[in-house]
């Protein structure tokens, strides 16, 4: 569901010599316009990292690869999620060290991954982030939420722009006595797109009870500010 809301302009009115222009035209109004839209969110996205230190690089490989592929299963083969919404992000290896009395001491080898994950079905977010949360080492952020038609709510909104623009054009040119014409040049000054940033919280898996039906990740989606700033110049005659 989505609402409209039109801001307010700020207007500069600006007059140019009749004698520069043709017969027909006698005056320029330029406005500045903005409006906004206001949609629900059908869609989501995270980040999933992993960090393992062990003795060896090899192990620590191995153990970040195992809980990445637990990871990769429950969002692919429980929830559906293809596999081009799962996308890894980042790789790295490193030795991990701690300091004693000044001196630098291996404790041993490092191994991170992180995958980008997007959520298409916005109903399964609180129970995918409970279910990732069984996997031990698990680390989820930037969860935000989005809509799918993000494009066309954005064209909506510029849309709403430049007809408060001409609006206010008209309120202006017959404040001046004059009638409106055409607009001469639209230009966009920008736009903004606003996407639910949220923080779910999490149960660990030992607390966890299996036998209840209620998600323990929970989250408010809220909606989604779409807006667009233009600059339209029109004559008056």
């Amino acid at each position: 569901m989505r609402k409209f809301i039109v801001l307010s302009l700020a207007v500069l009115l600006a007059f140019t010599s009749c004698q520069s222009m043709d017969d027909s035209s006698c005056g320029t109004v330029s406005v500045s316009g903005s409006g906004s839209v206001s949609v629900e969110p059908d869609m989501a996205s995270f980040s999933v990292s992993i960090e393992q230190t062990a003795q060896t690089t090899a192990e620590a490989q191995s153990q970040t690869n195992a809980r990445m592929e637990k990871v990769y299963s429950i969002l692919h083969d429980e929830y559906g999620i293809p596999s081009e919404d799962i996308r890894t992000t980042g790789m790295s290896m490193y030795p991990e060290y701690r300091y004693e009395d000044g001196v630098q001491i291996l404790i041993g080898q490092t191994s991170s991954q992180s995958a980008s994950v997007t959520v298409r079905n916005l109903d399964d977010l609180a129970s995918i982030v409970d279910s990732l949360s069984a996997v031990t080492g698990i680390s989820l952020s930037s969860i935000s939420l989005d809509a799918s038609d993000r494009e066309a709510v954005r064209n909506e909104a510029r849309l709403l722009a430049v007809q408060n623009a001409l609006e206010k054009a008209k309120l202006y040119a017959e404040a001046a006595g004059m009638s409106l014409g055409d607009a001469v040049t639209i230009s966009e000054s920008g736009s903004y797109y606003a996407s639910n940033r949220i923080q779910p919280v999490l149960l660990s898996a030992a607390a966890k009870d299996e036998s209840s039906l209620t998600s323990s990740a929970s989250f408010y989606a809220g909606d989604l500010e779409v807006s667009a700033d233009v600059n339209v110049t029109f004559e008056m005659y």
